[in-house]
Parts: structure tokens; sequence; C-alpha cells
């Protein structure tokens, strides 16, 4: 399972919000990771997360992490 919650700590560190992800990814991709952040079940294309770690200049960890269910 895909987690979140490492994204949400590095806009945190970054005082970002997830709104700043605008400038590289779609207002829908942004609210489904607002959505589905708690279930930790979203799928996202590895572009996507390509342009989020480059735009914050972080490596994939501070992202995401995979999580047995």
């Amino acid at each position: 399972m895909v987690d979140f919650s490492p994204l949400f700590k590095t806009l945190e560190e970054k005082e970002m919000n997830l709104s700043d992800l605008r400038q590289v990814i779609s207002s829908r991709t942004q609210a489904s990771i607002k959505e589905n952040h708690m279930q930790a079940n979203l799928k996202m294309y590895i572009g996507t997360l390509e342009k989020i770690c480059l735009f914050l200049d972080v490596p994939v960890e501070k992202v995401i992490r995979i999580v047995k269910k």
C-alpha cells in the first residue's frame, strides 16, 4: 500500500501546503491526494511522483512510503 504521510511531513518542513503542488500537478490530483491521504490507497503515475519530487527537491522517500497491508 502506498502511504503519502511523508509528503505531508515534507510539506510542513518546507512551510508549504498541498495547494503549492498545483504548480506541477493538476488540481484533481492534488485533491485526490488530500482525500485519499488517510486511506493511503491513491494510485498515481510515476511521472507525477517525479514532478513532485523534483519540485520539492527531495527523494521519493520524502513523498511516499510503501507499507504492507
